[in-house]
């Protein structure tokens, strides 16, 4: 039957419908037939249902739980909440793992497993196909400065990325002194294609302060503040272009970075496929922000920046400080509550509460990838 309908309608069209579908509900189409088996394994199909699945992106939130350490829920409209359970791969241990969920994209989540006497495992999780592995740690130690995980459309891959200074000796299978630091920043970069780490090295790279990371188009941002000799206590963005492995720096807005005491901090965030910065105007908790956009125009080898400024919101009724953006909503984080969060809408300018506890807030779309790799 199944077959049947496949053969009376365009691959095309097929391809489009089911496209459309949860994960949950193509998952089981693969044993219907061999047909839509095929289809639905289709590397080509997987990257349109991610495409498609973007547009309907949820926020992912993870707390404490007297069963297990982490519970985890989707948000996906204001009165909508599901649960998301962890896969009982990660909870075959003596010990339950505290669970740290460090980076979401393209559907994957990336995450650290701590199960005591600094035992540290990194795994890839797809909640929605329930699948886990385990990342084989790079045998070269790091001092590290900043940690991404990203998904790059282009060349189909999914890669993590660490900078910092090497420590030696170099492996972990031997001794090593935190003493014998490199003075060079170098990275690490694990390709979910490869199953592998390799070294990069590029003269953009530099150390000071960074930001928790953001993905943007499948390249990774960090916003740097410098510290001792690194940018004379100034501010820039770090780039990395996953398709190529290279890194480049972009400067603030010129008003920014003039020691203007109105602008006290500033944050990075994905905004409608651009980099967005929010810019506090005061030392006050509640006194409103800027938010700029970063707009990148490719000539030949060259890409020229420049930054314009979007949105200035005041006070608002409620204290928050604004964290990332989504769905063309603004994500405060609640200060006057126990890690709580609200939705600010810029053009309604309406505030919604999320009723959820967390620490931490990712924006996650589901996918059939799999968690090993195209090999």
């Amino acid at each position: 039957m199944a077959a049947c309908i496949c053969s009376s309608f365009n691959n095309d069209m097929v391809m489009d419908i089911l496209a459309r579908l949860p994960v949950k509900t193509l998952l089981r189409f693969k044993s219907v037939s061999k047909p839509l088996l095929s289809l639905i394994t289709n590397p080509k199909f997987i990257s349109s249902h991610l495409h498609q699945s973007t547009r309907n992106s949820s926020l992912v939130f993870h707390f404490s739980h007297n069963e297990f350490p982490v519970a985890m829920l989707c948000y996906t409209e204001p009165t909508t909440l599901h649960a998301v359970h962890i896969p009982s791969s990660m909870k075959d241990y003596s010990f339950k793992p505290r669970i740290h969920i460090k980076g979401s994209c393209g559907g994957l989540l990336y995450m650290e497993l701590f199960f005591g006497c600094c035992v540290f495992h990194y795994g890839l999780w797809n909640p929605a196909t329930r699948q886990f592995k385990k990342i084989e740690e790079p045998q070269q130690c790091i001092n590290l400065l900043s940690e991404g995980f990203c998904h790059s459309s282009k060349i189909n891959d999914y890669k993590l990325v660490r900078t910092g200074y090497f420590l030696y000796p170099a492996t972990r299978r031997t001794r090593y002194d935190r003493r014998r630091v490199d003075s060079v920043v170098r990275a690490l970069v694990f390709s979910w294609k490869t199953d592998s780490w390799r070294t990069v090295e590029d003269g953009a790279l530099l150390g000071g302060s960074f930001s928790d990371p953001v993905t943007v188009k499948g390249d990774l941002y960090w916003k740097v503040s410098g510290e001792r000799n690194y940018l004379a206590n100034e501010e820039l963005v770090l780039a990395f272009d996953s398709s190529n492995d290279v890194f480049r720096r972009i400067e603030l807005p010129g008003l920014i970075n003039q020691s203007n005491p109105s602008y006290t901090t500033t944050s990075i965030t994905e905004f409608k496929g651009s980099l967005g910065l929010f810019v506090f105007l005061e030392y006050g908790s509640n006194s409103g922000f800027d938010f700029w956009v970063l707009n990148e125009s490719r000539t030949g080898g060259n890409i020229r920046c420049c930054w314009t400024r979007f949105l200035t919101v005041g006070t608002l009724s409620k204290i928050g400080r604004p964290i990332s953006a989504w769905r063309c909503k603004i994500i405060l984080k609640n200060l006057m509550g126990e890690n709580s969060f609200f939705l600010y809408d810029p053009i309604s300018r309406e505030i919604i509460d999320v009723p959820i506890l967390s620490n931490d807030v990712y924006d996650y779309v589901e996918t059939l990838a799999s968690v090993d790799g195209t090999k």
